[in-house]
């Protein structure tokens, strides 16, 4: 009966029910379409920023191609910067800032930077933002100061001339190359700090590469903006500094390319270079009874007290700054001269040097040029003098070296070849410098031209493949010289192990054509025109020495250490036509899993170059 007594609705409360109705379903359609329209907004959203990063990838891409043919047009293609066409290497550079400049628009776009705060895409969106935004910076702020840097480093603005080497153009760039060193240093941070983890592959690979030319690059600015600030002092800028030459005989092999052979005394003022005193160190600075300064007994235990009794032996260490300590005290005991650090070079980077001049006459009637000057100083003299006047060989030596170094120096040379000779010689690590000032060496470490083993290019693993003549011959001459390095099995600590093959093959002639007694060394193997030579092979910090064999069979080494580095040396022998070879096998450090690793190899610079084959390998994992 309940429902009988329901009050019926009056019209007025039918109408206003009726009317809640239609505003209920009118507030239903409204969401609805509330919720299409912000789903439309949300995809023309997606879309907008997929599109601005697409902008950015098109615009990034052609960057790439732009900085590519920019490193052609600075003479990438070896021709060097005296070539360069200047107007066209300025357009390259304006159409490389007008792409940097669109892709880092895309990023800057305020959606774009809303949605690298979303989950999965985001931080994709952010690693393309980070990159759009270091390639704009360097490309607008960089690229335009290191072409003028470039035009400035032609070789005729920086080859000596009348025995002055100028310092202005190397004043005049060195804040261009501070500034550009700088921030490329701070572009590897920023790309450094991008996780690549989160990144879908595509990304992750255009971090990767571009983090990649970011070392290349700071290889090149790093020593630059060293050598920049240091050269105008250390050429007598700020007052004269006194320099030790010394010419590395290759002939005689030593861990740094060459026993010290002849040297010269120089002094730099402003510029300008002068001999003050010329000797062979044979002669003029001789043996010493007991060792002139303290050897560390790793030195001891590979080379006795060699190094520190005779001039020739001081760099049977691979460590030039030690080498040329020890040779600056043995001077300094014999002369009582003080100097302010030691330069070295060798007949081959005199050859590259000359390259394009006049023969140079150099003294008992005989002229040189680029191409015969290598064996003329490192064979032919040898047979020139009677074998028991070695003093009239060293005097032609010394002589020859410095008149064909005065011949550089004077301007009266190719001076294209002269900065492109040097260039090759210091990449072949046959000039090398060590300054006394503390602060100057240590600038000098991060450059290829301390002969460092851990210097430039140190982020790598260094292998280090060094020659040492073990019987005073000049046969050096005569080698073929190879290494291979190649990986092996990983160990349960993360490291792997790797084989450093060194083979040697003498190209000395039969005892059918007679040698000088002074060119077969001291001992009877010399006889048979046969050399001895050690192989010192060094492995990368973090690693370690395991084990030696030769020609397939164990042999006897020594071991120690230098700068930090595991190091090995064994012996081989050679006949005339022989090739033997020895392999080391050693641990790379630890590294970052899942990653490649190229080594990085040393070796010394000899008469003939290196044959070598350096192959990647995947860093292990370390087990437990």
């Amino acid at each position: 009966m309940q429902f009988a007594d329901r009050r019926r609705l009056t019209p007025e409360e039918k109408a206003a029910e009726q009317e809640a109705r239609r505003k209920r379903r009118r507030r239903r359609r409204v969401i609805g379409w509330s919720m299409i329209a912000a789903g439309c907004l949300v995809l023309l959203a997606g879309g907008w920023v997929a599109f601005r990063a697409y902008q950015a990838y098109t615009n990034l891409d052609a960057a790439a191609t732009r900085v590519q043919d920019l490193q052609e047009q600075l003479g990438g293609d070896g021709a060097g910067v005296d070539s360069l066409d200047e107007a066209a290497a300025r357009q390259t550079i304006s159409d490389l800032q007008a792409d940097a400049a669109a892709a880092r628009s895309a990023v800057s776009d305020p959606l774009y930077r809303m949605a690298t705060g979303l989950p999965l895409v985001g931080a994709n969106l952010d690693a393309v933002g980070t990159v759009s935004n270091t390639v704009n910076s360097l490309a607008q702020d960089v690229m335009p100061p290191l072409l003028d840097v470039a035009t400035t480093l032609r070789p005729e603005n920086l080859a000596p001339k009348d025995g002055v080497i100028p310092l202005a153009p190397i004043q005049q760039i060195s804040p261009t190359l501070q500034n550009a060193d700088a921030a490329i240093d701070q572009a590897l941070v920023d790309v450094g700090g991008i996780d690549r983890s989160a990144l879908a592959q595509p990304v992750a690979d255009a971090v990767t590469k571009l983090g990649d030319k970011l070392v290349q690059a700071a290889d090149l600015t790093d020593p630059a903006a060293r050598i920049a600030r240091l050269a105008p002092a250390m050429l007598g800028a700020d007052g004269p500094r006194t320099w030790l030459v010394v010419f590395q005989n290759p002939a005689e092999p030593r861990a740094t390319g060459g026993i010290f052979g002849s040297f010269a005394l120089i002094r730099a003022d402003q510029g300008k270079i002068e001999i003050l005193d010329q000797g062979a160190s044979s002669r003029s600075i001789g043996w010493f009874q007991q060792p002139i300064a303290e050897l560390t007994a790793t030195e001891k235990g590979l080379f006795g007290d060699l190094p520190g009794q005779f001039p020739q032996d001081v760099n049977l260490t691979p460590d030039y700054e030690r080498a040329a300590q020890l040779y600056t005290d043995m001077y300094m005991a014999r002369t009582g001269t003080s100097v302010d650090g030691v330069l070295a070079l060798d007949p081959v980077v005199l050859s590259y040097a000359l390259k394009g001049a006049p023969a140079i006459e150099v003294g008992n009637g005989v002229t040189l040029d680029s191409g015969d000057l290598v064996e003329a100083l490192l064979s032919r003299a040898y047979a020139q003098f009677d074998e028991n006047d070695q003093a009239a060989r060293d005097e032609f030596l010394a002589a020859a070296t410095g008149k064909i170094f005065s011949t550089v120096m004077s301007g009266g040379v190719n001076s294209r070849a002269v900065i492109e000779g040097l260039r090759q010689g210091v990449r072949e690590h046959r000039v090398l410098i060590q300054s006394n000032n503390v602060g100057e060496q240590a600038d000098l470490s991060n450059t290829d031209l301390t002969g460092q083993l851990d210097g430039l290019g140190a982020t790598r693993p260094t292998v280090g493949v060094f020659l040492n003549d073990a019987t005073a011959a000049k046969l050096g001459y005569y080698l073929q010289p190879k290494v291979v390095v190649t990986d092996g099995d990983c160990r349960t600590d993360g490291r792997r192990l790797l084989d450093v093959s060194v083979t040697l093959t003498s190209d000395a002639p039969s005892t059918a054509t007679p040698l000088p007694g002074y060119v077969l060394g001291d001992s009877e193997l010399g006889a048979q025109h046969g050399v001895l030579t050690d192989v010192l092979v060094t492995a990368p910090l973090g690693g370690g020495i395991v084990s030696a064999t030769r020609d397939g069979g164990d042999t006897a080494y020594s071991r120690g250490e230098i700068d930090g580095h595991e190091t090995g040396s064994a012996p081989i022998q050679l006949l005339p036509g022989e090739t033997k070879t020895v392999v080391f096998q050693v641990l790379s450090p630890v590294g970052s899993p899942a990653t490649d690793v190229a080594p990085r190899l040393v070796t010394s610079p000899l008469v003939s170059p290196w044959t070598t084959e350096v192959g990647a390998y995947r860093v292990c994992r370390a087990e437990g």
